[in-house]
């Protein structure tokens, strides 16, 4: 076809590549593996987290046949069935949300064997 233009082609070479930059192994972002002492704190602290098989549930109790079990990420109590409530690694953080919720909210120690929910605390 005379007198009809082929488009232009994009140029093949991508922004990525022209801003790729060289890391050295000794580079500026990589500092040796030194974690500050918080740091350090921090991953011990998770780690005896992931040992203990202690977690901690919020509970209302009205009678041994009637228990509410507080699910944190929907906001409402499934009634008579623990894996429905949420499970908490740390007290403390058990605690601060039973605050939340106001009176006649207990925390019960809890923990998993054979894929079900045991309840240590009475």
């Amino acid at each position: 076809m005379r007198g009809v233009r082929a488009a232009k082609r994009p140029n093949k070479i991508t922004a990525a590549s022209h801003t790729r930059k060289s890391v050295s192994p000794h580079s500026q972002e990589d500092d040796g593996g030194h974690w500050s002492p918080a740091e350090i704190r921090e991953i011990k602290q998770r780690v005896r987290e992931m040992d203990d098989p202690v977690r901690y549930m919020l509970v209302s109790e009205f009678s041994r046949r009637f228990i509410l079990y507080y699910n944190v990420s929907d906001n409402v109590f499934a009634m008579n069935n623990p894996e429905g409530g949420t499970l908490f690694k740390r007290r403390e953080a058990a605690e601060s949300v039973r605050k939340l919720l106001g009176k006649g909210i207990s925390i019960v120690k809890y923990t998993r064997q054979d894929k079900t929910l045991k309840r240590l605390t009475p």
